[in-house]
């Protein structure tokens, strides 16, 4: 019960602020995720899909800093590697890494998901968050959706973090829940 009072409190400003780049697109820019990016790109490996490149789009990290009161102190440098696609986000007091690894098929993420969850020790689930999410002792967050597997790293922030401050662990947890509300709104 505690976890889901939790889990509401933090998601109240993320539904009221969350607009995933719904803005007009500077020609500078990528665009945002296009409703077609629910699903991987199966025949571009040598390319992450819409949906993926979100997490390091302008207008993603407008929003995450308008979630969690900070923003940024360096560009984002996203990197695209074995279908796996990182992005740092570096922080005046520490940093994180949001990542997708794109899989290709529901089935082979859930394998890929259920490995990573069976190698991360003691965890503690997430319910109502993607298809199924955990987050382990260091507060990551890992979120199952469709044929992706998200990882919100946060081993490298301190241990309260934002403005308002919260636990590394809440920051993930929102971190990954903006995503999973850009993702539903640009596939709907």
């Amino acid at each position: 019960m505690r976890l889901r009072r939790t889990a509401a409190l933090l998601l109240l400003p993320l539904l009221v602020t969350v607009g995933c780049g719904s803005a007009a697109t500077p020609a500078a820019a990528p665009p945002p995720a296009s409703p077609s990016a629910a699903a991987p790109s199966s025949g571009a490996p040598d390319r992450p899909s819409d949906a993926t490149s979100m997490i390091c789009n302008p207008y993603f990290r407008q929003e995450l800093a308008g979630a969690l009161g900070t923003d940024t102190t360096q560009p984002l440098a996203p990197t695209w590697e074995k279908r796996v696609y990182n992005c740092e986000y570096h922080y005046a007091d520490g940093s994180m890494t949001l990542s997708v690894k794109e899989l290709p098929d529901a089935a082979t993420a859930l394998a890929q998901y259920d490995g990573l969850r069976g190698s991360a020790g003691a965890v503690t689930d997430l319910n109502g968050l993607g298809e199924a999410a955990y987050k382990r002792a260091d507060g990551t967050t890992v979120v199952r959706k469709d044929a992706f597997v998200l990882t919100v790293d946060v081993a490298k922030l301190p241990e309260t973090f934002g403005t308002p401050p919260r636990s590394r662990a809440d920051v993930a947890v929102m971190t990954a829940t903006t995503v999973m509300i850009c993702w539903k709104e640009h596939s709907s």
